[in-house]
């Protein structure tokens, strides 16, 4: 699924009071509203102005006897009605702010006060990979209010602000003198099936930016939303979801360890078979014998007959065919010649490992590395993924 952009980015950029009527921040996050005001917290005063049909204008606001509202905008003529809660004036919270997004983080919030300049919040710490550094948030992207900022949080920090877009500033300096990481939150938040998302791609960048290590991304195996992205050795690639992306993110997750077939199904349908050792039918009935007979005595006469004929060609199929029948009826007849007894756990090892190998071939037709790797991984044993070296996955 695509990214798209959050509106509430833009609205903090406009808004970096963080203090406006509802109605204003109505206007401003349009279709994001349901998914935004979350973060806002309404208050007991009145706005003394609103918004006119542009969204733009300011207008006056009289209030009746019987305590309703009319807004006039004087620059155009117009008058219109005004709700009561429109005028309340709400605050941008950025305490809800710092648990949803330390949460995507993988952070921990840790919102207080602004600090002694009023213009920044302490959002939280993010996770270990980006060595637990400390992140504030600015509304405010001017030069002079990022570079107060900037003195303010201390070096070793990360800076994020609403956006970055348009802005004129001298970025590269500002990091350079204070040794902090600013970053835009539009850059890095996003909105997908209505919900909050981070950018992986984002957060590598950031990583990087931070001098914790070399811009080559790590290698992952996500899935989001209803697709994998997966990078390995720098090559990314996104592919459909499918039964056995999620067996291989589960073998993934645990190399070197052998896993049970019947364990895995159970675990992805939530349906719960039989003990592992429990029989679910003989490999092939005395119909099904009846009818290898028949078909090895076909080949055989025919096979016969491309010996008269010298037919090289025919011959060299036809006993391909035999062999493979030979094989296969070795394989499901059990020690006193009668037709094997399947278990759930032979069941179930043939749908992983046949959903797993047709994902295999279809990651193969993006990334060959990747799909060899994995082949050689499962080599000799398909329940379990041994690498001769562990790619380290972020799953």
């Amino acid at each position: 699924m695509t990214l798209q952009h959050l509106r509430l980015w833009q609205t903090l950029s406009r808004i970096p009071s963080l203090r406006a009527p509802r109605r204003a921040w109505q206007v401003e996050l349009g279709e994001h509203w349901e998914l935004c005001h979350q973060f806002l917290s309404a208050t007991p005063d009145l706005a003394a102005w609103t918004l006119a049909s542009d969204g733009v204008t300011a207008c006056d606001v009289i209030e009746h006897d019987d305590g309703t509202f009319v807004g006039i905008n004087r620059l155009q003529g117009e008058v219109f009605d005004v709700e009561r809660n429109e005028l309340s004036i709400c605050t941008f919270s950025v305490a809800k702010l710092a648990k949803t997004l330390m949460s995507l983080l993988g952070g921990r919030a840790e919102s207080l006060p602004a600090v002694p300049n009023g213009s920044v919040q302490k959002l939280g710490r993010l996770p270990p990979r980006f060595a637990s550094t400390m992140v504030h948030f600015c509304a405010r992207t001017d030069q002079t209010s990022l570079i107060e900022t900037a003195m303010s949080v201390g070096a070793k920090t990360v800076l994020l602000v609403p956006s970055l877009s348009g802005t004129r500033i001298d970025l590269d300096s500002i990091e350079r003198t204070f040794e902090v990481t600013v970053i835009a939150a539009d850059d890095l938040f996003f909105i997908q099936e209505g919900t909050i998302v981070v950018s992986t791609a984002a957060l590598d960048e950031l990583r990087y930016r931070l001098g914790l290590g070399d811009d080559s991304p790590p290698n992952s195996f996500r899935m989001t939303g209803d697709h994998w992205e997966i990078c390995f050795e720098k090559n990314r690639f996104v592919l459909a979801d499918a039964i056995g992306m999620w067996y291989l993110a589960e073998f993934l997750s645990r190399p070197g360890r052998t896993l049970n077939p019947v364990e895995l199904e159970n675990a992805r349908t939530g349906i719960v078979a039989r003990s592992s050792t429990s029989g679910t039918g003989e490999a092939f009935d005395e119909h099904a014998r009846r009818e290898y007979k028949r078909t090895l005595a076909d080949i055989s006469a025919r096979i016969a007959e491309a010996e008269r004929n010298n037919d090289s060609g025919t011959l060299e199929t036809l006993q391909t065919e035999q062999y493979e029948i030979l094989s296969q009826l070795q394989k499901d007849t059990g020690r006193n010649g009668k037709a094997r007894v399947l278990t759930d756990e032979s069941k179930s090892r043939k749908n992983v490992r046949q959903a797993v190998n047709r994902d295999i071939k279809r990651i193969a037709e993006h990334h060959a590395e990747l799909a060899e790797h994995l082949k050689l991984a499962f080599k000799g044993n398909a329940m379990c993924y041994r690498p001769d070296a562990d790619p380290n996955w972020e799953l």
